[in-house]
């Protein structure tokens, strides 16, 4: 009744889609942890020059 031809199922394109939107989320995801460690990379060295200056000092 109403006319409409029986449809294929899509299920393929979900799954499709889900897996492809699960991957650009992880890129997205890996992008933003190596970007946040690269601006935290000069804090650390940071820290470890001031630390080995102190102790320099105490020991001198």
């Amino acid at each position: 009744m109403g006319g409409h031809a029986q449809q294929d199922s899509d299920k393929a394109a979900g799954f499709m889609g889900l897996i492809g939107g699960a991957l650009l989320i992880g890129a997205i995801m890996y992008g933003i942890v190596i970007w946040t460690n690269g601006q935290f990379a000069g804090h650390e060295a940071e820290g470890k020059k001031a630390a080995v200056v102190s102790s320099s000092l105490m020991v001198g």
